[in-house]
């Protein structure tokens, strides 16, 4: 019985997920497949291409705290800051032409991404893995599973508004996140038969004091509600609660982590009860 692991999306919260594979590996419960959306599809990709969750650690450290790596981005976020939303929106209003496509470009992106896979392929990995996106033109998720892992990792993170759509194949891509936030169903199109979902749980807030807040509640229970849907399909499911984490704070990388493992932990005995009842 092939054992998929999906890994969803979640902004700096999906650091967890690096806690949830040496939580796995610790058990002995072999991964043969692998997915995931945003942040999901990159460790996703990097744990199918090292296979190492130490290696993983020492990428993330360089990524988040290294002077030389100079970049503003999803990967790395300075603890002095401004909120993200609020940072971005200030920049956009001061220079409306910024809104004709995104905020950000994707130079930076690349460049992290490039540091995490280099040349690798999607073919040099140590066992099958692929990304989560959003096709514009089509409406509907696609995976990606062909080339260089940086060009198949970078839509998925592609936050719409924020970094411009990724031209690829005649597609117009944007991150795996908006309508498959945990990317099960398509794990199960590539042959998955046994699948565990993490889910990296966020609370909503149900106040709200103006039109942007009730804005950001909407949207958030349209997102609620597909990923529902999605996890409908997983075998079991591990939800890794982070109450207060800043999904923007990368460099509270460690503290995700740990959170993901405990969470894990907690998780084995049901899970590993599950996997004996399908005779895994």
């Amino acid at each position: 019985m092939k054992i998929g692991l999906s890994l969803g999306s979640g902004g700096a919260r999906g650091y967890a997920h690096i806690g949830v594979l040496q939580a796995l590996e610790e058990a002995g419960i072999e991964i043969e497949l692998i997915n995931g959306s945003s942040i999901g599809a990159i460790v996703g990709g990097a744990w199918a291409l090292y296979q190492d969750v130490a290696r993983l650690i020492k990428i993330t450290e360089r990524l988040v705290r290294e002077a030389d790596v100079d970049y503003f981005n999803i990967f790395r976020y300075p603890s002095e800051s401004r909120p993200f939303l609020r940072n971005w929106l200030v920049n956009a209003l001061c220079d409306l032409s910024a809104l004709r496509e995104s905020i950000l470009s994707h130079k930076d992106n690349l460049q992290a991404l490039e540091i995490i896979f280099g040349s690798k392929r999607f073919c040099d990995t140590k066992i099958p893995f692929s990304s989560s996106a959003l096709d514009l033109l089509a409406g509907e998720t696609i995976v990606i599973k062909e080339g260089r892992l940086v060009e198949g990792v970078l839509p998925s993170i592609a936050i719409p508004g924020i970094f411009p759509p990724v031209e690829r194949d005649g597609q117009l891509l944007v991150d795996g996140g908006v309508l498959a936030d945990v990317p099960v169903r398509e794990l199960r199109g590539e042959g998955a038969e046994f699948i565990i979902a993490v889910e990296l749980g966020e609370e909503i807030e149900k106040e709200y004091h103006n039109g942007f807040d009730l804005l950001t509640y909407v949207d958030a229970l349209k997102a609620q509600r597909l990923r529902q849907w999605e996890l409908e399909e997983a075998d079991f499911l591990i939800q890794i609660g982070l109450p207060d984490f800043d999904s923007m704070r990368f460099d509270n990388y460690e503290i995700a982590i740990v959170q993901g493992y405990r969470a894990a932990r907690q998780a084995l005995p049901g899970l590993l009860r599950r996997l004996d009842e399908r005779g895994a």
